[in-house]
């Protein structure tokens, strides 16, 4: 501040000293306690000495203008007033403090900010019009545009603070204040390039925005990192998408900085389809562009997820469906590589219609891989029964290593300990039975037993199965001896004569005797002196029988409870029923995962029949033959009778 330069050091010193001893001053101006600023400034002109305290005086330009001294909180006392209150005490307390120094009005603190700022910033609306109104007598609007233009360190005016107000009142009565007294003050942007029509847009104020363009159409659109008000309104609303494309359309072929990224792409991969379907209607070509990474809309789609942005792009523009990225994959290859089943579900029925584009399926990346590839290559499940279902995908095409798809599963095969049916061995399973053949390879086919890794897992599951088959066979043990019902006093039991007590004990004696299949196939299983193949196999068998034992030991229970309780109540025994049959979900759940409709148009209906029994009957009915065999001895009973 050049008056403050101008002072002697002496009279600087003091000026220091006495203000730092005089903190009423700054009281005065946060209280707005006008009286107590008049006496303390004075009433005479600026220059003229003011009492700054009992029998003291100082010059007002040496105790205001000085930044030393007004380092405290807001640095400047008109800063002070201006961020303080709104009513007529502060308003008039601020004409006072501008009478006295009135080059505070434009003055910056520490922050780089005016008064303008702080004002704005606290929502003073009147504040704000009193000091236009102070900056307008001094020097009309070229002065006014001045000082409302000055920026603090961020590069950012008192319009930006404004526009970051709670209260959208307030809001709005502020940028309408401002942008009266300067209409251009929106093409002024911060540091980083925001302007404040793209802040507006960005926290939702879509009609301040609408009002700002309303008062300047040639506003600036920029925002941070090469972005303009165009991305930031494809992520908040769509109003505004349409308004920015009425008011200048070039803002859709702008990309960022970071990525190169469009609007388009912004609005793709947050998965907003109206946005979408209003920038491809302004201007279809805008599915075309890719980003900084070789990806176009389409592509960025697919790795948010967002299976009805692809879907509309494909509607708008089928072409897309043929769009390489920077490594020759189209979307049905990302949509593979992501495990994205749905978007390939839906996508393909779109291109099945046009045999123009039924080669997009066999299409090869740049390392000669098809989507089938990649599906088999990830283990995504849901791709592959998708893309194996549809007739126009060849199974067989090999690769720049000249590898198949089933070179792929065949890789992908487990070794070591296998409890049940698991992705890789499904999709090996059913390329083999669609016709799928190996490439040109050389050596062993078969997955190779990583010894020590199929160590540490028995040794790692050990503890738990054996504490698991240890309970079984207790529970289990003591049921046969605490049966339902009781005793009588000969010592037989007393639901001896009915059926569900008999297949109780049926299905409690296959329960102790996979617990303790279960427990002594652990028992190989856990030495290490046993060949690691054969414990393997003990560790497999050893699950299965625990699964049977928890099976059987559901239908004892459910069976025992409903021997004890049909006499007399039997609602609760159809409720232990009802519970019992919900532990055999697992089941159905199961069958439905491995039931493969997409395969039945490739290899017919016979040869479906025999895959469907081969992995879904046999797999299904293996963990219920517990329930089987109990279902077998009640049949029994029925027909024969109890003896």
């Amino acid at each position: 501040m050049s008056g403050a330069c101008q002072l002697p050091m002496e009279s600087r010193n003091e000026a220091k000293l006495l203000m730092q001893q005089q903190p009423e001053l700054l009281m005065a101006a946060r209280e707005g306690d006008l009286a107590r600023l008049t006496h303390l400034l004075g009433n005479g002109h600026a220059m003229q000495p003011v009492p700054a305290g009992p029998g003291v005086v100082v010059n007002i330009e040496a105790a205001v203008g000085m930044e030393a001294v007004m380092d405290v909180e807001l640095n400047k006392i008109l800063h002070v007033v201006a961020s303080s209150g709104d009513g007529a005490n502060f308003l008039e307390s601020a004409r006072l403090v501008y009478g006295k120094a009135s080059h505070l009005l434009d003055a910056c603190n520490g922050e780089g900010d005016t008064p303008f700022h702080s004002a704005a910033r606290a929502g003073m609306v009147e504040m704000v019009s009193q000091l236009i109104r102070l900056a307008r007598d001094e020097g009309g609007g070229d002065r006014v545009k001045a000082v409302l233009g000055k920026q603090n360190q961020q590069g950012e005016t008192a319009l930006h603070d404004a526009l970051r107000l709670a209260d959208r009142r307030t809001v709005e009565a502020m940028v309408s204040r401002l942008t009266a007294a300067d209409d251009q003050l929106a093409r002024v942007t911060s540091a980083d390039d925001t302007s404040p029509l793209y802040l507006a847009i960005l926290l939702g104020h879509d009609d301040i925005a609408q009002q700002l363009h309303h008062k300047d159409q040639g506003l600036s659109y920029s925002g941070p990192n090469g972005q303009n008000a165009l991305h930031a309104a494809v992520l908040r609303s769509a109003r505004m998408t349409n308004n920015l494309l009425q008011w200048n359309e070039d803002l859709s072929k702008q990309g960022d900085k970071t990525n190169g990224s469009t609007p388009l792409h912004f609005a793709a991969a947050c998965g907003f389809v109206r946005q979408v379907r209003s920038l491809v209607n302004a201007d279809k070509s805008l599915a075309y562009r890719c980003d900084k990474d070789g990806s176009f809309p389409i592509h960025v789609a697919v790795f948010g997820r967002q299976s009805s942005v692809v879907c509309e792009l494909l509607r708008k523009c089928p072409d897309c469906a043929q769009l390489r990225d920077a490594n020759g994959r189209t979307f049905l290859h990302i949509a593979a590589m992501e495990g994205h089943g749905k978007i390939i579900r839906f996508a393909l029925p779109l291109l099945q219609g046009n045999p123009r584009f039924a080669p997009i399926v066999n299409m090869q990346d740049k390392d000669g891989n098809t989507v089938l590839h990649l599906a088999v290559l990830v283990g995504a499940l849901q791709p592959f029964l998708s893309m194996l279902g549809d007739k126009d995908v060849v199974l067989n095409i090999p690769n720049s290593a000249q590898r198949t798809a089933l070179d792929f599963a065949q890789d992908n095969l487990p070794s070591g300990v296998i409890f049940g049916r698991n992705t890789s061995d499904t999709i090996h399973s059913l390329l083999k039975v669609a016709g799928g053949r190996y490439g040109a390879r050389t050596g062993n086919p078969n997955p190779v037993l990583d010894v020590l890794q199929q160590a540490e897992h028995i040794k790692d599951s050990t503890p738990t199965i054996g504490v698991v088959s240890a309970l079984l066979v207790t529970i289990t043990f003591a049921a046969a001896f605490t049966v339902p019902g009781g005793y009588r006093a000969d010592g037989t039991p007393v639901l001896a004569a009915s059926y569900s007590f008999q297949v109780f004990i049926i299905a409690n004696n296959i329960a102790l005797f996979c617990a303790s299949m279960a427990t002594i196939s652990l028992m190989y299983a856990g030495i290490t002196t046993v060949d690691i193949r054969t414990r393997v196999h003990a560790f497999a068998i050893s699950v299965f029988f625990l699964n049977s034992s928890a099976r059987s030991l559901a239908a004892a229970f459910a069976f025992g409870m409903y021997a004890a309780l049909a006499p007399v109540a039997h609602g609760p025994a159809l409720v232990t029923w009802v519970c019992m049959a919900a532990s055999l979900l697992d089941v159905p759940w199961f069958a439905c995962k491995m039931s493969t409709p997409q395969l039945l148009n490739r290899v017919g209906f016979r040869k479906w029949m025999r895959l469907f029994a081969a992995s879904v009957v046999r797999p299904v009915f293996g963990p219920l033959w517990p329930w089987l065999v109990v279902g077998g001895f009640l049949a029994y009973y029925n027909i024969y009778g109890i003896h």
